[in-house]
């Protein structure tokens, strides 16, 4: 039985007594793990104590629950303090944080030493499974302590709502307008008022677009609202809990639309998709709608159409790459030939907060792709390879995964329908041309935009597991 150590390390650009309570709050692991974990705390004292036991529940393994209970063994002060497992998947699980002062802000520490049960069988785990698990979760950590530590820049006055700023695209978009200075607002259906992985600088208002409530009084005084809608697990649509394209990007859409209108905002840029017609399949009808609802709203508008869109809190690219973390081999549906031009979330925001202020962009629809047109195939193996996985990429045949899907739409939260099979395969290829002649931009390479989340060097951050260097400071 191998006791195994990780020892991580990121400096965060804020003083010591900013940093540290906000890790002393087990509330805010949820915001630094994986969405596809499905972290959540079950308890509700929060106190930094030695002594305080904390229960969360999470699904680290092919969406399997268990709980996980810890207790903090050590509560030193300022410098940090140490959680160690009472109940859960490790037979020995020891977590020591230390926060320390430096010339620029803080220095986190991350010290882990822990132990699999079942000996043998245990270590081979780890070699094939468990390591990967957790370099991922690290990984994005440091990204989630980025962006949620990330510095806004000098107030420029414009107030900016983001309708689905707590998703993905949408966070990645209210990130941008922050940095730029924006006063930014996130709309969210989430009581709770928290942004997840943003700054907490970012005001979070109640609303609701399935419903309309709320949406009106969260939109008054703002200057410019960025419409970027997404159901929960999208594509795999929930008819029963409303999460269809129609009721959340069509409808939605329209609704935000008629109450920006009436609370009085100049500027609209929606995010729709590459794809969108009206005779389209039912997922780029809705796009299309939403579209027609923004460009007949009186506002100024842009709108974007990009392709796949990949970073490091896609649910897309980063399902390939869960599968090749947790099985001996890549399941992909058909033969992985189909054309996309994946594009980077930075490049998505950075479009759009520019759209915002650009007379370029003033009533003008854009299209836009990475600089890359790859297979399906090829963008799996390129991911595979930053992030240092080798594992074999099986295709399936389409029509049955379609059949096995059937039963999976069941469940109450569907695990796959045969349309989000369909919605894979579809190619994604667009036309950047018009949109780099009214607005030149460099756009990222995807292998490039990888390495900012799954390996490669990091100015800011360590990684190491069993010595194993895995992420380093340059030079």
């Amino acid at each position: 039985m191998t006791t195994h150590r990780l020892v991580a390390s990121q400096l965060v650009p804020r003083p010591v007594d900013e940093v540290m309570p906000f890790f002393e709050d087990p509330r805010n692991l949820g915001r630094l793990t994986p969405k596809s974990m499905g972290f959540e705390v079950l308890t509700d004292d929060f106190a930094m104590r030695e002594g305080l036991e904390i229960r969360y529940r999470i699904r680290p393994l092919l969406g399997i629950p268990m709980t996980w209970a810890t207790r903090i063994t050590e509560a030193d002060g300022p410098r940090g303090f140490v959680d160690t497992q009472t109940r859960g998947p490790y037979r020995m699980w020891e977590h020591r944080h230390r926060f320390e002062p430096v010339d620029g802000g803080t220095v986190v520490h991350d010290e882990v030493r822990y132990r699999l049960p079942l000996g043998r069988l245990g270590d081979l785990a780890h070699r094939l499974v468990v390591r990967r698990e957790l370099e991922w979760v690290f990984r994005y950590r440091a990204t989630a302590v980025r962006a949620i530590f990330a510095r806004s820049g000098a107030p420029t006055g414009m107030t900016v709502a983001v309708v689905g700023g707590t998703g993905f695209v949408g966070g990645g978009i209210a990130l941008e307008l922050y940095r730029r200075g924006h006063h930014v607002v996130v709309l969210s259906h989430d009581a709770t008022g928290q942004a997840g992985a943003l700054p907490d600088d970012i005001e979070v208002r109640r609303a609701d677009v399935t419903s309309g409530e709320g949406l009106v009084d969260s939109l008054r005084g703002v200057d410019a609202v960025v419409i970027a809608l997404a159901f929960p697990n999208s594509p795999i649509e929930a008819p029963r809990h409303r999460r269809t394209f129609m009721d959340v990007d069509a409808r939605g859409t329209e609704r935000v639309v008629a109450a920006a209108v009436e609370a009085g905002v100049r500027r609209v840029a929606y995010v729709s998709g590459a794809g969108a017609a009206p005779r389209a399949r039912h997922w780029f009808r809705a796009k299309w709608r939403a579209e027609q609802a923004v460009r007949g709203s009186g506002m100024t508008w842009t709108v974007v159409r990009p392709t796949w869109i990949f970073g490091a809190r896609d649910v897309a690219l980063n399902r390939f790459l869960g599968f090749a973390r947790q099985l001996l081999a890549v399941p992909m549906t058909n033969l992985g030939r189909q054309r996309l031009a994946p594009v980077f979330i930075d490049d998505v925001g950075r479009l759009i907060a520019d759209a915002l202020d650009s007379p370029a962009a003033e009533n003008r629809l854009f299209e836009l792709g990475g600089p890359e047109a790859l297979s399906m195939r090829e963008i799996i193996a390129t991911a595979l390879e930053v992030a240092d996985l080798r594992r074999p990429i099986v295709p399936g045949p389409t029509a049955l995964i379609k059949l096995a899907a059937v039963p999976l739409s069941w469940f109450r939260t569907p695990v796959l329908t045969p349309d989000a099979v369909d919605f894979i395969n579809q190619p994604a290829v667009v036309d950047d041309g018009p949109l780099l002649q009214q607005m030149p931009r460099r756009l990222t390479p995807l292998a490039e935009g990888l390495r900012t989340y799954l390996g490669g060097s990091s100015p800011d951050a360590t990684l190491a597991i069993d010595e194993r260097v895995l992420v380093a400071r340059p030079g």
